[in-house]
This record gives C-alpha cells, sequence and structure tokens, in this order.
C-alpha cells in the first residue's frame, strides 16, 4: 500500500498549514543534528558502507549487548520486509487495526496471514507473529509480561515486536535486553518518529544473532545511505540529551483530548500515546478532512482505510498549542 499511509503531506503544496496527519514527534528535528547532516553532505561522494556496521557499534553500547544482535535498514519499513522475505511462504498473524505493513510484506512475500485481535490470539498456530507495541493507530498497549508469556508458550513461533513508537509513552520499556534469551524474538525500532527524520529513513532491529545473520543474507547493500549512518552515529551519541520529554508530551496530549471531547460529535479513544483516534458521529471521515484542508489548511488522517476498524474515524496526533486550538475551531465549525 504505497500511498495508503497516514502522512500524506506530498499530496499538497502551500495548502497544509498543520499538519496532524504523522505521528512524529511535532517540534521538529534537534536542530544540532539538522547542522550536522549539513555539514557532512560530503559524505554523499563516497559508497556507505554495505550494511551501516559502524551503527551496529554504536546502538550495542547503548544496549550493551554484543553489536551482532543488531541490523539496521531502510526505516523500519525495511525490516518488516526482509522479516516476512525470511518467511515467504509459512503462516502470519497480525493483531489487528494496525501498520498496513505488515500485511503488505506478507503479501509480497507469500505468507499465508491473518489479521486477529488481539483477545483471541493463539500465537502457536503460526510461523511468524507481528505485534506493534503501542499500537498504531490507537496508542494502546501490550504488557511486558503478556509479551514475555506468549513468546515462552510458543517457542516455536517468531514474535517481531513493533516499538517504532515506544518512546512516545510512559508505560512500556523496551524488550531489546531480552534477545539474548529468546530465539524467537526481532523487536523492531525506528529513529524516524522520535527524532522527526522521517525523509532519512533510518530504522533498525535487535534479535540472536542466527537471526541477524539470516536476514542479512537476503538483505540488499546500501540500503541506508551516507547521510543516514551519519545522522544516526549523531543521535546515538547524543541520545538521551536529544530526546524529548514524554511526560510533557503526554500532558499536552491530555489537555488536547479534555477540549476534543467537549464536541459533541466525536468520540476520542483512550491511548497510551500522543495519537490516538477518535469517532465522528456525524459525516463521513473523507469529507472532514477535505473540509479541514480546504477551509483551514489542515491535515488529519483518514483512518477508515485500518483494516478491523468499523465506522468513521480520524487518527490525530498532538501538535503545537497554536496547531490544537486551530483544529478545534476549525471542527467547531464544521456543518
Amino acid at each position: 500500500m504505497i500511498y495508503g499511509h497516514g502522512d500524506d503531506l506530498f499530496r499538497y503544496t502551500d495548502e497544509i498549514k498543520y499538519n496532524f496527519s504523522s505521528n512524529v514527534y511535532y517540534k521538529g528535528s534537534p536542530p544540532e543534528l539538522l547542522t550536522y547532516i549539513s555539514s557532512a553532505i560530503d559524505s554523499v561522494q563516497n559508497y556507505p558502507s554495505p550494511a551501516a556496521e559502524e551503527l551496529n557499534e554504536a546502538v550495542a553500547k547503548r544496549f550493551q549487548l554484543d553489536k551482532n544482535h543488531f541490523l539496521f535498514t531502510n526505516g523500519a519499513t525495511e525490516a518488516f520486509y526482509l522479516i516476512a522475505q525470511m518467511f515467504s511462504g509459512k503462516s502470519a498473524g497480525i493483531f489487528a487495526p494496525t501498520f498496513t505493513e505488515y500485511e503488505d510484506a506478507c503479501k509480497v512475500h507469500g505468507l499465508n496471514y491473518d489479521l486477529v485481535d488481539k483477545t483471541w490470539l493463539r500465537p502457536q498456530d503460526y510461523h511468524l507473529v507481528f505485534i506493534c507495541n503501542p499500537n498504531n493507530p490507537d496508542g494502546m498497549i501490550i504488557p511486558t509480561k503478556k509479551l514475555v508469556q506468549y513468546m515462552e508458550h510458543a517457542p516455536n513461533t517468531t514474535f517481531v515486536i513493533d516499538e517504532a513508537y515506544i518512546e512516545f509513552t510512559n508505560q512500556l520499556k523496551s524488550l531489546i535486553a531480552l534477545v539474548e534469551y529468546f530465539d524467537n524474538l526481532i523487536v523492531v525500532r525506528s529513529l524516524t518518529k522520535t527524532f522527526a527524520i522521517p525523509g532519512i529513513r533510518l530504522g533498525y532491529l535487535a534479535a540472536s544473532p542466527k537471526t541477524v545473520e539470516r536476514l542479512l543474507s537476503k538483505k540488499m547493500p546500501w540500503t541506508v545511505n551516507a547521510l543516514a549512518i551519519e545522522a544516526g552515529l549523531q543521535l546515538f551519541g547524543h541520545y538521551d540529551q536529544w530526546l524529548f520529554n514524554v511526560e510533557e508530551l503526554l500532558e499536552e496530549t491530555k489537555a488536547f483530548v479534555y477540549e476534543l471531547s467537549a464536541i459533541n460529535w466525536l468520540k476520542v479513544k483512550p491511548t497510551h500515546t500522543s495519537y490516538f483516534l477518535t469517532e465522528i458521529k456525524k459525516g463521513k471521515a473523507s469529507e472532514l478532512k477535505e473540509y479541514l484542508v480546504k477551509e483551514h489548511g489542515i491535515l488529519i488522517r483518514d483512518a477508515t482505510n485500518f483494516k478491523g476498524i468499523d465506522g468513521e474515524y480520524i487518527r490525530l496526533s498532538t501538535q503545537s498549542k497554536d496547531a490544537n486550538r486551530a483544529l478545534i475551531n476549525a471542527l467547531k465549525r464544521w456543518k
């Protein structure tokens, strides 16, 4: 689904003032990172390392693991396609509603997959299970204890835990440390949401060295470009210094949700993150999106194409106070 994702800002030119369709951190990239990337432009004149191996040492130092537990990719999306390729012809279970790329990766590589509700998932029925935690689009979580139980009770099932938004919640800790103990665990992370660099495309996965070796054998060389490598090295060198304050972000989200909830034709769903689903009680999500773009220069996510969602829903992500106020005022004017 190349064009099915939330942030379709590329479809518009100068129309959009405020973009709520993306879950990327709203304050943007660390200024120091952008300055460094600009200074590193000469790096594009040479081939990057085939598998961005220098980043393995940087991330291994952060998590105090052996560097052979890691593999860097062109965004988290490349990781999902590599994993699906490794399981080509096998079976997969996908918690739904969720990020569409799991399903698309399964289609491309010929997996037999089911979209399942987490309340009745039987992991042992599948070779592979995709779990987004926190989940996109609803911001809900599965406790670590539950995930560990899954892995213990289904040792022949490989669990792909997508932690792209783990830094947008204060309810979870990463499972990366557990790749030393569970051979059936692959953790996928993204650097683009937290540090607002989606255009660079930089993600990575953590797994057992044996699994990483199998995935590396299927990976194309040079998928992580030179500027992405430079950015990654800087990020891991300043990670905690440049990481946003999640408590502050969640407080802003609480205030935003409170104001949205006062609009009687909206129903905001519970979330553990700064993004959330909102049900529309009148009209269609597509009509609301068109109205906001044309009349107010505001872009939202029409969430009706997420499989497993019934009804008219939009997904919103907390932005600046000015942006949030502009959206609320525009919603109040919609007839």
